[in-house]
């Protein structure tokens, strides 16, 4: 259960409108920065209008982030694994876990898994800083903190997912969701949305739902764009169908974040 710390969010959260926003390609740009969207922020924080962070970024990374742009809030991370959330008397933010998966029984499945499926199922917990920084653009400072995970395996994979694969992904209870640029492996049991859900129901102190807006641009963004009220799809790297109902932004990043916001009526 989260505690008394955290009902000064509910203050932000007892009638408006909350937005949840995918970071990679949808809130940053491809540099990591936040651009003009920094100052959007600030101006929706006065507002009472907080922008949540539904990543698959790990805690670290996500805390990092916010510290350097002075930003203070909770934030959904590694696809509803966990709740990072403001203290409320110590300052900083603690981690409240959504699963009960161990990053360390995740990877032994798939190391398990890689001779008898002849599949090289190698993750961040396999490279060294070296490779993730070249894969992902990062920093090492910020790939230390993207191998610092608790309960999801990021793996390079092109194309469907090995029906072999997938048969044992579920057999064990996790799934495999694909990101704008890796497929990760996580509990079957979380993602976006259910981190979203949880995070709302607690919050809210007078018992209304907030109205919801999220934004994101790949499938791991699907389910969250679907429960919301109103949302919208930027284009990426691996772009949602059109089944999925939103608003479609013409920009990526930044630009599209602001422009999407806008036309939603929320700027």
């Amino acid at each position: 259960m989260l505690d008394q710390a955290e009902r000064r969010l509910s203050l932000m959260t007892h009638r408006h409108t909350v937005i949840f926003t995918d970071l990679d390609h949808t809130l940053l740009d491809a540099r990591g920065g936040l651009g003009k969207a920094a100052p959007f922020i600030r101006r929706l924080a006065a507002r009472g209008i907080p922008v949540i962070p539904a990543t698959s970024k790990t805690a670290a990374e996500v805390l990092n982030l916010w510290r350097r742009w002075s930003l203070h809030g909770p934030a959904v991370v590694e696809n509803g694994a966990a709740l990072c959330l403001p203290r409320r008397d110590r300052g900083g933010w603690r981690i409240h876990r959504l699963t009960s998966w161990r990053y360390a029984s995740i990877r032994a499945l798939l190391r398990g898994w890689r001779a008898p499926l002849d599949l090289p199922l190698e993750g961040f917990g396999d490279w060294s800083l070296e490779t993730i920084c070249r894969l992902t653009g990062l920093s090492p400072i910020n790939a230390l903190a993207a191998r610092t995970r608790m309960a999801s395996e990021p793996l390079r994979w092109e194309g469907p997912v090995d029906e072999r694969l997938d048969e044992r992904l579920h057999e064990a209870g996790l799934t495999a969701l694909q990101g704008g640029r890796f497929l990760t492996v996580q509990p079957a049991t979380i993602d976006k949305a259910w981190g979203a859900a949880v995070l709302l129901n607690h919050l809210r102190a007078d018992g209304n739902w907030p109205r919801v807006i999220a934004l994101g641009d790949a499938p791991n963004d699907r389910r969250l764009l679907e429960m919301a009220d109103r949302a919208a799809c930027l284009p990426g790297p691996r772009p949602l169908s059109d089944e999925v109902p939103c608003l479609r932004a013409r920009n990526a990043g930044p630009a599209g974040w602001i422009e999407a916001l806008t036309r939603l009526g929320v700027a």
